[in-house]
């Protein structure tokens, strides 16, 4: 899911992602989040999503430089945000449950230009697929064929390299990957060590030389010279640096689910600094300060909106909503094309990155997704093995 580093290599810069919330109950434990809002737009994204999805499970949209598995675990985390055509989730959770599917999403092939070393479990993939396993009411602790333990191996990567991260430092996701590891081992009982939370706060960007355009956001990830942690530099969407609204709004995410609210005011204060003021996509944001306007950044954004227990209204910038914004990139026409969202670099194609995360912010969800009622069949089980739950 990461979503700065797949939309890198998709723009120049890789690419990921999240959304919530009901009263749900998990492992004896209660997390309150907030229910998804259906509405003719996130339902139109839905069924382009679901379309997407093959009769054994596998989505393989013609052209897209993604692995299979890739393609699969973005619609499924899109469908899973929406709770829609249940049908087509389950066949891609089919799909996923495989043993193949889980070791090529979880682990480092070694072709992507991360720090983990080939074979590596990556700590964002193996979190989103323990959240989407909890979604669809699947056993994180057991699941696929064979039965894998996704929460251990996510408990196994703390402090491997770094004291109290998970797994390895990557530099265009860090603290992304950390949001979403402490995210999906709370909502599925598995509560991860203070110091995993103190890493997501003492990364943001305060004090020091850092610049007033990236105070109280987070950066993808800071560097630590001599022990000592390295201030922020300005936001730039030339190099791709400097606090960036992405990180931001899962470190958001993460804070607020794990009650840790205090650097949250400053975190929306950088966030209102760096919404389009100006331009055709006025009041959406864009990945960071001065650059364009993207679909992914602005639902992401309205995912942390909706974690900080806000509304999109509250953020209207000359009568524009980001919601309204997102809504503006999702395509019409033709029928085939109808519910998918573009990306801003390249308007009027359908873009499955921007169409699953644009999921999360169309449903005003936030991570962890609410889990899916129970269903008591797996659609063709004969082609692929049921995941368990």
């Amino acid at each position: 899911m990461n979503t700065s580093s797949t939309r890198v290599s998709a723009l120049i810069r890789r690419g990921t992602v999240a959304v919530v919330v009901a009263l749900v109950a998990i492992l004896g434990s209660t997390n309150i989040s907030a229910s998804a809002v259906s509405t003719p737009e996130s339902s139109l994204t839905s069924a382009w999503l679901a379309s997407q999805v093959g009769p054994t499970g596998e989505v393989n949209i013609s052209g897209s430089t993604q692995s299979v598995v890739t393609q699969t675990m973005y619609v499924a985390q899109g469908l899973g945000a929406t709770g829609e055509h249940r049908d087509a989730l389950d066949r891609a959770m089919s799909f996923l449950s495989l043993g193949t599917s889980i070791d090529e999403w979880v682990t480092n092939d070694g072709s992507g230009g991360t720090v983990a070393p080939p074979g590596a479990d990556l700590p964002e993939r193996l979190a989103s697929l323990i959240l989407l396993a909890n979604t669809t009411g699947s056993n994180p602790r057991s699941f696929g064929a064979p039965a894998v333990n996704l929460v251990a191996r996510a408990q196994a990567m703390y402090g491997l390299v770094v004291p109290g991260f998970y797994g390895y430092q990557e530099p265009w996701s860090s603290v992304q990957d950390q949001s979403l590891m402490v995210i999906a081992l709370q909502a599925v009982g598995a509560t991860p060590p203070a110091a995993a939370i103190d890493w997501i706060v003492e990364q943001q960007c305060m004090g020091g030389t850092t610049p007033q355009s990236s105070l109280g956001g987070w950066q993808a990830s800071r560097v630590t010279v001599g022990n000592v942690l390295q201030d922020c530099g300005a936001p730039d969407p030339l190099s791709y640096s400097g606090a960036d609204t992405n990180s931001t709004a899962f470190a958001i995410q993460a804070l607020q689910y794990l009650g840790r609210t205090a650097s949250v005011a400053a975190a929306a204060t950088f966030l209102q600094s760096a919404q389009a003021t100006s331009g055709p996509n006025t009041g959406g944001f864009p990945w960071f300060s001065g650059g364009a306007v993207d679909a992914n950044s602005t639902a992401l954004v309205l995912q942390a909106i909706t974690a900080m227990g806000q509304s999109p209204s509250m953020w209207s910038v000359a009568g524009a909503t980001p919601l309204a914004v997102l809504q503006s990139f999702q395509l019409l026409s033709p029928a085939g094309d109808a519910g998918s969202l573009f990306a801003s670099w390249n308007p009027g194609v359908p873009d499955l990155l921007a169409s699953y995360q644009g999921a999360w912010g169309l449903t005003l969800t936030a991570f962890p997704f609410p889990v899916l009622a129970e269903r008591t069949a797996i659609i063709n089980p004969i082609a692929a093995p049921a995941f368990t739950g």
